[in-house]
């Protein structure tokens, strides 16, 4: 009942708002932070509404399964909301698509669902880049799950001249439930992760995206994670988007996917 009750309230916000457009802030590019392993400092603009879906195939499973499992299918709704200036919200709901889904011999379905938030407290200033802040709660809504997980992270974005940005995001990780079946996911976890975005041609509607990811293991008795991005976001129009990225393991451990490759497409609303 509480996971009908969760995506009930995902499918609410999703047709808040009607087709009219608003741009991101002063032109500002924003990348799709739920297809990346960063973010970046750019909030939605103040009332706009962003519906995206993304598709994930990962092989080895490793995070959720220590590798026990085969590949996963994983598609995620979710809307991001402006809610005010320099203040994005948002809610996920990843859906588990079979091929042993989330956990060995688990029931497919949705699995449990994210709520966040992204404040913006300084603009770029010369050399200074714009910093923000955002944290992600996980509401235990999946199947045989509990507790409740929480996400802190500082995220820093800089401009250039050439058009080119550069990204530092730094992270801990409280896991206060059970969400897998192996019961040693470390109780908490850090990372960092370190990405660029530019233009790919002369008016910047396509641009390159990589990041590299450095965070310690999800489980105890397991290596640091080491992970690879590389892909590129397109803005269609200026109501849509659509990204696509390729994610390589750069370590042979249990913690570690081997490899993945995910596609966002995004619809932007407004009240």
């Amino acid at each position: 009942m509480k996971r009908i009750a969760v995506f009930a309230c995902t499918l609410a916000l999703c047709v808040i708002g009607v087709t009219r457009v608003q741009a991101q802030d002063n032109g500002a590019p924003d990348v799709l932070s739920d297809l990346w392993n960063f973010e970046d400092a750019v909030p939605v603009s103040t009332g706009q509404i962003d519906l995206r879906l993304s598709g994930r195939w990962i092989t080895a499973s490793a995070p959720a399964n220590r590798g026990d499992s085969n590949d996963d299918f994983v598609l995620t709704p979710t809307v991001f909301w402006g809610v005010a200036n320099n203040l994005e919200l948002s809610a996920s709901l990843p859906i588990w698509l079979g091929d042993s889904g989330d956990k060995p011999a688990g029931v497919d379905g949705n699995a449990d669902a994210y709520l966040g938030g992204l404040w913006r407290f300084m603009e770029p200033d010369g050399m200074w880049p714009a910093m923000a802040v955002s944290g992600t709660l996980r509401i235990p809504t999946g199947n045989d799950s509990s507790g409740v997980d929480a996400e802190l992270r500082l995220v820093m974005t800089k401009d250039y001249d050439s058009g080119m940005r550069s990204h530092v995001n730094s992270f801990v990780t409280t896991v206060n439930g059970d969400v897998d079946t192996a019961g040693d996911e470390r109780n908490f976890q850090w990372g960092m992760v370190l990405g660029m975005d530019g233009p790919l041609c002369s008016n910047g509607a396509v641009r390159w995206v990589a990041d590299y990811m450095h965070r310690s293991s999800y489980h105890y008795g397991a290596r640091n994670v080491n992970m690879l991005e590389l892909g590129w976001e397109w803005n269609i129009a200026a109501a849509q988007k659509l990204g696509m990225d390729v994610q390589v393991g750069l370590d042979d451990n249990e913690d570690t996917s081997n490899f993945g490759i995910g596609m966002t497409y995004a619809y932007t609303l407004m009240n």
